[in-house]
């Protein structure tokens, strides 16, 4: 019998928004998982659009970046409306990511999200990503 936490509407998105938009880049899901009104409040790509059209961005990046791209969910807290998440990010530096040339190196990042829900989709999203491990296993910082 499954547990009440695997029949939360909320948990059902992000596990949908992790394993099915980000690791198999179904960009198609984009209206069908982020409200209409999204906010990207994360402060990594200041330069990408915060609303849901800079979320279809990001996942090509990533994709194109790292093709065997993988979220594991490790945790999730559910709260009244908003779910908390940590994860960690796996992949192969094949290709340009955000203007570093693919280094054919492996990655293992963890990242924290912060998912805020109206109406059965997310309409805000904050994220921390150990942006520093991520450089230096990518060769671009010591």
């Amino acid at each position: 019998m499954p547990d009440s936490l695997s029949l939360d509407p909320k948990h059902v998105a992000i596990e949908r928004y992790f394993g099915e938009l980000f690791n198999h880049g179904r960009v198609e899901l984009v209206p069908e998982l982020l409200h209409p009104e999204y906010v990207n409040g994360s402060p990594g790509s200041p330069d990408l659009p915060r609303d849901r059209s800079g979320v279809v961005i990001i996942v090509g990046a990533l994709r194109r970046a790292f093709p065997d791209l993988n979220y594991q969910i490790d945790d999730v807290v559910v709260g009244q409306d908003a779910i908390a998440v940590r994860t960690t990010l796996r992949g192969t530096h094949l290709g340009d990511f955000f203007g570093l040339p693919a280094t054919g190196k492996r990655v293992e990042v963890s990242q924290m999200t912060i998912e805020r829900f109206r109406d059965g989709k997310i309409i805000e999203h904050h994220r921390v990503t150990d942006e520093l491990a991520l450089r230096q296993q990518l060769g671009a910082a010591t």
